[in-house]
């Protein structure tokens, strides 16, 4: 075992989880032998919470206190209560330009409430992530309307050559006003400019007194180049852009030939 990792913090979609959305055998057997090492183990994802607390449970985050961070940052989920430990959404203001500037860009638009995904006209992209969510997408005549109390993420939705062209268009407008970034190719992420990955880590750092140069950090997209960045042992996916792979100490497999583990074993077990 490697002493100085002592908290493993994962992307789920495209890192954790193959091609088919599953976590393999062995892999699970991988962070087991993490966990029972006494190493934290730490789900960071930008899915909601009800979409991730599957795997955490596969994993049996619970039996050795690990967390879940959802909405890219802006819910932490402690697994051993059940309970929300963190939580900070969006501001009313940052909802209100929002919810007007997708028609501007003609993109499609959506949200969380009371577990479901909330939009004013059904697509493809939304309809994709209620597949992976295993939440129910409902359609609602008057977006703004429907939103009655201040929500975490809002999504804009686009193909991706489209969609990097309204990141950059809306860069200006947004400054620092939110944080802003590309989960999915298809996915354009809004949180309060106070949460990203890395600062939700922050949080769990303090809560768990584990200096954040001992956390090693895995993924594979824009939303986790904070994380890869910011902790001591930042890895990027082989699966992953180049231009998240560049903030990366370390390149471990794709997530179809278990990168997780083979970085796992490598840099915190000594395998």
């Amino acid at each position: 075992m490697n002493k100085n990792v002592k908290m493993i913090v994962m992307d789920l979609d495209d890192t954790l989880l193959n091609d088919d959305l599953v976590i393999s055998d062995y892999t699970k057997q991988v962070i087991s032998n993490a966990q029972r090492s006494g190493i934290k183990i730490v789900i960071a994802s930008g899915r909601p919470t009800p979409a991730i607390l599957p795997y955490a449970q596969e994993l049996r985050l619970a039996d050795y206190n690990g967390y879940v961070i959802s909405y890219n940052g802006a819910i932490a989920h402690r697994c051993d209560t059940n309970e929300e430990i963190f939580r900070c959404t969006l501001t009313w203001d940052n909802i209100d330009l929002l919810t007007s500037v997708y028609k501007e860009k003609s993109a499609f638009i959506h949200t969380y409430i009371d577990d479901r995904v909330v939009t004013p006209e059904h697509n493809p992209h939304t309809d994709f992530e209620g597949q992976l969510t295993g939440m129910p997408v409902v359609k609602v005549d008057d977006f703004r309307a429907q939103i009655q109390q201040e929500v975490v993420k809002i999504l804009l939705l686009e193909e991706p050559t489209r969609l990097k062209q309204i990141e950059v268009e809306l860069r200006p407008l947004i400054g620092d006003t939110m944080s802003m970034n590309i989960s999915k190719p298809f996915f354009l992420e809004f949180t309060n400019k106070r949460v990203d990955k890395s600062k939700t880590i922050d949080f769990l750092c303090g809560l768990e007194n584990i200096n954040k140069q001992d956390v090693m950090a895995i993924g594979d997209s824009y939303n986790d180049i904070t994380m890869i960045r910011d902790c001591g042992l930042g890895v990027a996916m082989l699966n992953g852009p180049m231009d998240v792979k560049k903030y990366a100490a370390h390149i471990t497999h794709c997530n179809n030939t278990d990168g997780v583990a083979t970085a796992i074993n490598r840099f915190a077990l000594a395998v």
